[in-house]
């Protein structure tokens, strides 16, 4: 089975900044032309963790300021402050079997609330919003 073709018409300036990177770098077109596409589609669910597969799939449904609310989300202080006492007490091997399960359920609460924000974010920026820079996002209150 071959490769599917899809002819463009493409604005003369984006096809002049392709083909000077194009020359800069040694590469064909082409190639430039299917890493930018790549590297900017959003991931399909399906390469999501299984476990947060529906969770994510809601989130598409969101409209954009309840977006923005989840992608603006913090974590609790009191649960980063158990975190951080955890990880302390696991780095001095002092933690008991309890412990180290809420470290770990801990752990897997800090990834997905990481997730659902990157993926918040990413859903608001393929919607055409503009995304404050990261400095901005991260020192924000």
């Amino acid at each position: 089975m071959s490769e599917p073709t899809i002819t463009l018409q493409m604005p003369q300036p984006l096809y002049q900044r392709l083909q000077r990177l194009a020359e800069l770098t040694h590469r064909p077109l082409e190639s430039l032309i299917f890493q930018s596409l790549d590297a900017h589609l959003p991931p399909l669910l399906e390469d999501m963790p299984e476990s947060m597969r529906e969770d994510l799939h809601t989130l598409e449904k969101l409209d954009d300021e309840a977006l923005r609310h989840v992608a603006q989300g913090v974590w609790s202080t009191t649960q980063h402050e158990r975190y951080t006492e955890l990880l302390e007490q696991d780095r001095a091997s002092a933690l008991t079997p309890s412990e180290q399960v809420t470290l770990e359920e801990l752990y897997q609460d800090a990834n997905r609330h990481m997730l659902r924000k990157a993926y918040a974010h990413a859903l608001l920026k393929w919607r055409g919003h503009e995304l404050p820079p990261l400095a901005a996002r991260q020192s924000a209150p």
